[in-house]
This record gives structure tokens, sequence and C-alpha cells, in this order.
């Protein structure tokens, strides 16, 4: 009767990805010549491609998720003017707890970061919600003196026209 594969002694089954994780190629080493390409449990979240960007050690991989964001606009520049974006990161190696656990970082164009814990996120947000209706508020009332007193000049009657189309002076 013929063996089963199962049963052969030089086949091991494959190590399982702990929930929320999966296996992902990553390269590793000093330079191109000597890099590898070893597999590494990456979180679910993560969108980085760890084989695009290498690292020198296995241990310097970290992982980070898409990068939802909000950008606003300024009549006086063209494009984005002020971005503010966040993603959930982990380190897993980090010696500070809170870095090796997933938290949020929090960027914006000057390059500044804030690291929130999932409640500091929550709390943000909430904060967030609230910076909206008091910015709907101030728009109401911009508008509202705007047509009790009408526009000033021409120039201004066109600015107004190119802003209140979504347009750019």
């Amino acid at each position: 009767m013929a063996k089963s594969a199962i049963s052969t002694p030089n086949l091991y089954p494959l190590p399982t990805p702990r929930p929320g994780h999966r296996f992902a190629p990553a390269k590793v080493g000093a330079t191109n010549d000597t890099s590898v390409i070893v597999l590494v449990e990456c979180p679910t979240f993560c969108v980085e491609d760890h084989v695009a960007e290498p690292v020198r050690n296995v241990e310097d991989i970290s992982h980070v998720s898409a990068a939802p964001g909000v950008s606003t606009a300024s009549f006086f520049q063209r494009g984005p003017h002020h971005q503010v974006w966040a993603t959930v990161q982990t380190d897993p190696v980090a010696a500070d707890p809170r870095l090796s656990s997933a938290h949020i970082v929090v960027e914006d164009t000057h390059a500044e970061y804030a690291y929130l814990t999932p409640e500091m996120a929550e709390q943000y947000a909430d904060d967030l919600i609230g910076f909206a209706s008091e910015l709907r508020h101030l728009a109401r009332t911009a508008r509202l003196h705007n047509q009790a007193n009408g526009d000033s000049d021409p120039d201004m009657d066109e600015a107004l026209r190119r802003v209140r189309e979504g347009g750019v002076v």
C-alpha cells in the first residue's frame, strides 16, 4: 500500500498567521547583491510593499495602513494649501510598547506628527466633528454678511463668483 504524503517525514506543514495577519514577502539585506526575500507576518491593514521598500534587517520592518486625509485650498494659492492625513502604524520590535502596538499617526503638510492611542483618535475625531460644525457656522455667517452688504467692487464680484463656483481667484 502507498504511503500517505502527510506521513512522509520530510514534509512540514506551513505555519498559520495570527488572526488579523497574513504572510507577505519582504526584501532584507545591506545591498541588492546580499538581499534576500523572506516572509514576514504582516497585519492585514498594512499596505506597504516590503519588497519595493527594502530594509537592512528584518527588525526594521514596520507596518503602515492607507492614509485617508483632508486638504484645504486657499483662494490666494493654487492646489492644496494644507493637508492632514492619518494612518495606523505598528513597529513590532519598538522598545516603547505604545509604538509596538497598533496606533494612529496624524501628519500634516508641515511634517508634524501626532501619535495617538485608539482612544485618543476617537476623541480627536469627535473634536473634528465639532470643528466641522463650527466651520459650517462660520461659512454661514460670512455668506449672510456678504449677502447683506453686497460686493464692494467689480473685482471683488468676479473673485467671489469664482470662489462660489469652486474655483481659484
